[in-house]
């Protein structure tokens, strides 16, 4: 009798975990906008807080479990929450209208312009960075180069390319740029903005309008502008393009505060 009760009370146990785990399956989905293009849009499992984008034909495909939502989310659309259900799990499949949406900004002012387009234009800075001084002739195009005795990333042989013998006549007034190094010098430069980028934004803009404009808490300025990166937001920051940072750090915060706060 009492290993009756053991043997049933060990296969009740066994019952109610496997009733708790809740079944996990990977689904295809395809998003639907007649006449409107339905690529690079973020699918995000606001359960799991794991997500994926759609390819160009408005495909994807993410892992749910019963009850989970979804959140569609673009800047062309309205965002979209759903939550799977049963018959979802059973298809594996899921089709989604989208309806777009109009994005209105709101008034944003920018330090230093005076509002007349041609004055604001006459205080653009000068440019001081140094012009390249190589000069080439065609005649030079024939010239065979010596060998790179000493490897691709170590020094090359100065009297090599100053001996008027071995450069076939041109001698000192052939001047080769070591691209290692102009590569090398961008490199430090890229990597130097990057690492100043969110002071710089913060100076540019001000705290208040990442925590009161954009809803980002003052600890978390520096991660939501590393989240940000996969819209070349630096490369708009570098050409000066002001007004498309602020587009998309307004509609990245969006997102941004749907995943972390969700």
């Amino acid at each position: 009798m009492k290993l009756r009760l053991t043997n049933l009370f060990l296969l009740s146990i066994i019952s109610i975990n496997c009733y708790s785990q809740k079944k996990t399956a990977a689904i295809t989905g395809k998003l639907i906008s007649p006449g409107n293009p339905t690529s690079n849009i973020h699918i995000i499992n606001l359960q799991t807080k794991r997500g994926t984008i759609s390819n160009e034909y408005g495909e994807f495909e993410i892992s749910v479990s019963d009850q989970d939502v979804l959140l569609i989310s673009s800047l062309e659309y309205e965002n979209i929450k759903i939550t799977i259900q049963e018959f979802h799990m059973k298809a594996k499949s899921i089709n989604i209208q989208l309806t777009s949406s109009i994005n209105n900004l709101d008034e944003v002012f920018l330090h230093g312009l005076s509002g007349s387009l041609n004055l604001d234009l006459n205080k653009t800075p000068i440019d001081t960075l140094p012009k390249h001084n190589f000069s080439f002739k065609i005649s030079d195009l024939d010239k065979k180069l010596p060998e790179d005795i000493h490897g691709f990333l170590k020094a090359p042989n100065a009297q090599d390319m100053t001996d008027p013998i071995k450069m076939g006549g041109g001698g000192a007034g052939a001047t080769i740029p070591d691209f290692y190094m102009i590569n090398l010098r961008k490199l430090k430069a890229d990597l130097k903005l990057k690492k100043d980028f969110p002071s710089k934004m913060i100076s540019e803009f001000g705290i208040e309008f990442f925590t009161k404009n954009l809803k980002i808490p003052k600890e978390k300025i520096n991660h939501f502008l590393a989240y940000c990166e996969f819209r070349d937001i630096i490369e708009y920051y570098k050409k000066n393009n002001l007004l498309e940072v602020i587009k998309i750090l307004r509609e990245e915060s969006k997102i941004y505060n749907e995943i972390n706060y969700e």
